[in-house]
């Protein structure tokens, strides 16, 4: 029988807050811009204009089915071929923005498609223009739709980053992987990750709810909007 002893890590543990901060920050800031990304896609999607259309379908169904993994390497080990060199933690933020860029688009088009033709009938008789058309009339009622699933693709970037330690990111996974091979405890290193992960997608799940609830009272109340 297996004698777990987490003691045998704990020096390790000094470590830890350091590879939780990288995970929690990569995560971030790849959540912040490839949500920028998304919002662009999606308009581009749903342009009139066959080619930006064009480009976005293409980026899209790209990205979508190239595994992260895949697309890490192409960033980190690819573009030094001519050239373009990037530190590890910029290659990882570069190919998990790009990933998950291709699927906040397309839950920013689903909201886009949600919203009904007469809101943007109405904004234009107001003589609105197209950018004050979707700031203060459609990108409201798509947040309406989308934050859930958002929030499900936050929870998406983070187990994601968990692939960053092929770039040398020092984050939860790399802490994991040294402890590991030090101390041959892999599976007491295993068990404190998995909690880390569990701990920090429960809170991206809570603030998600709280945003809900702060953005939408009416609605977590179960009333009108």
């Amino acid at each position: 029988m297996y004698d777990f002893d987490i003691q045998a890590i704990y020096p390790f543990f000094d470590r830890l807050p350091a590879a939780i901060w990288t995970t929690v920050e990569i995560s971030f800031l790849a959540t912040i811009f490839s949500a920028v990304m998304g919002v662009f896609i999606a308009l581009m999607r749903r342009s009139d204009q066959v080619v930006l259309r064009g480009i976005g379908m293409v980026y899209v169904e790209i990205i979508r089915n190239m595994p992260l993994l895949v697309l890490l390497y192409l960033v980190f080990f690819g573009l030094p071929a001519v050239g373009i060199v990037f530190d590890g933690f910029m290659s990882g933020l570069i190919a998990l923005t790009l990933n998950s860029a291709a699927f906040m688009a397309e839950i920013f088009r689903a909201g886009l498609i949600a919203v009904p033709k007469g809101q943007y009938e109405a904004a234009r008789s107001q003589g609105m223009t197209r950018v004050r058309m979707y700031r203060f009339v459609i990108l409201p009622q798509i947040l309406r739709v989308s934050y859930a699933p958002l929030g499900n693709q936050v929870i998406g970037v983070i187990m994601g980053s968990s692939i960053m330690m092929i770039a040398t990111v020092e984050e939860l996974t790399a802490w994991m992987n040294n402890t590991g091979s030090v101390t041959y405890r892999y599976f007491e290193a295993f068990v404190v990750v998995a909690i880390a992960y569990l701990v920090l997608c429960q809170a991206a799940n809570v603030a998600r709810m709280a945003l809900g609830r702060f953005l939408f009272k009416s609605v977590a109340a179960g009333g009108r909007w």
